[in-house]
C-alpha cells in the first residue's frame, strides 16, 4: 500500500517538483534515507519508519497522515505510531482516514489527537448501488467446491477471494491453481517483494484471481475487477462493506 500511495502522489506531485520517499521494510536503509533527505513527502509503513528516526534520521513534518486508520489502531500499532509521534514536531497537523471508523477505535484515536473533529462523508450511502450481491446456503464441506462452481458459471475476468485467515488464504490459492486458475494468495506474512509481486501481476492482468486477507487487500486500487467472492464473511458489517465496495 506504501507503494501504491507514492505511485499516486508522484502523479499528482510531478508537476509541482514534489519529491516522495517511500519507506518500508525489505528495502535498503541507505536507499531510503538518501531519498528521505530529498523529498517533500514522506510514506512509510510504522515499522521501517521507527527503525530510521531511532538511528538519528530527522524528520519535520507540518502533516501527518495515518491511512487506513482502523485497521492500523486495531492491529497493535498505536504503540508504534506513539513512538513516532515522539520524534515529529508537536505542532503537526494530525490527520486519520478510514472507510470505517468503529466506536473501540474512534477511542484510540483520541489517545493520539488533540480535540480532534470527526467529518464523515457518503453516510448515506453505504454500498455501491451498482454493486449486485448474491449469497448461497452451503454446507462447510461443499465450500470449496462451491468456489469452483460460482467462478466457472460467472466467468470473471478479474476476481478477488477473500478468506478470513493467512492458512485459508494459501489453502485456497493452492486449491485454485491446482483447478487451471491462475491465482495467487496475499497476506501479512508474505515478503514484500513477494507482495509487490502478486499485486503488480494482479494489476497487469497476469493473474485472475487474487486471494487475499482484508488486511492485505485494504487500499489495493486495481482497474476491472468484476467480482468479489467472500469464501468466509468478515466478523463485522463494516468490513464486508469495505471488500465489496
Amino acid at each position: 500500500v506504501a507503494i501504491q500511495v507514492s505511485e499516486e502522489i508522484l502523479k499528482f506531485g510531478k508537476y509541482l517538483g514534489t519529491h516522495t520517499a517511500t519507506v518500508y521494510g525489505g528495502s535498503s536503509y541507505n536507499r531510503q534515507i538518501k531519498h528521505i533527505k530529498s523529498s517533500q513527502v514522506i510514506v512509510a509503513t510504522p515499522g521501517r519508519l521507527i527503525d530510521l528516526l531511532k538511528k538519528g534520521i530527522e524528520i519535520n513534518p507540518s502533516f501527518v497522515v495515518l491511512d487506513e486508520a482502523d485497521e492500523m489502531l486495531d492491529m497493535g500499532f498505536l504503540d508504534g505510531i506513539k513512538e513516532i509521534f515522539k520524534f515529529v514536531p508537536s505542532d503537526r497537523q494530525t490527520l486519520l482516514f478510514s472507510a470505517t471508523m468503529p466506536e473501540p477505535i474512534k477511542a484510540s484515536a483520541k489517545t493520539i489527537l488533540k480535540n480532534p473533529e470527526f467529518i464523515t462523508i457518503t453516510k448515506k450511502q453505504v454500498t455501491n448501488e451498482n454493486i449486485k450481491e448474491y449469497f448461497y446456503v452451503i454446507d462447510e464441506y461443499e465450500r470449496k467446491d462451491a468456489l469452483i462452481r460460482l467462478i466457472d458459471y460467472k466467468n470473471p475476468s478479474k476476481s478477488i477471494v477473500f478468506c478470513r485467515t493467512k492458512k485459508d488464504v494459501d489453502d485456497i490459492a493452492e486449491f485454485l491453481s491446482g483447478a487451471g486458475f491462475e491465482a495467487k494468495g496475499l497476506h501479512g506474512d508474505m515478503d514484500q517483494r513477494k507482495r509487490e509481486e502478486v499485486i503488480r501481476a494482479f494489476k497487469n492482468d497476469r493473474l485472475e484471481i487474487l486471494v487475499a486477507t482484508d488486511v492485505a487487500a485494504r487500499g489495493l486500487d486495481v482497474n476491472n475487477v468484476t467480482h468479489v467472492f467472500n469464501y468466509h464473511l468478515p466478523l463485522d458489517p463494516e468490513s464486508y462493506v469495505h471488500r465489496i465496495g
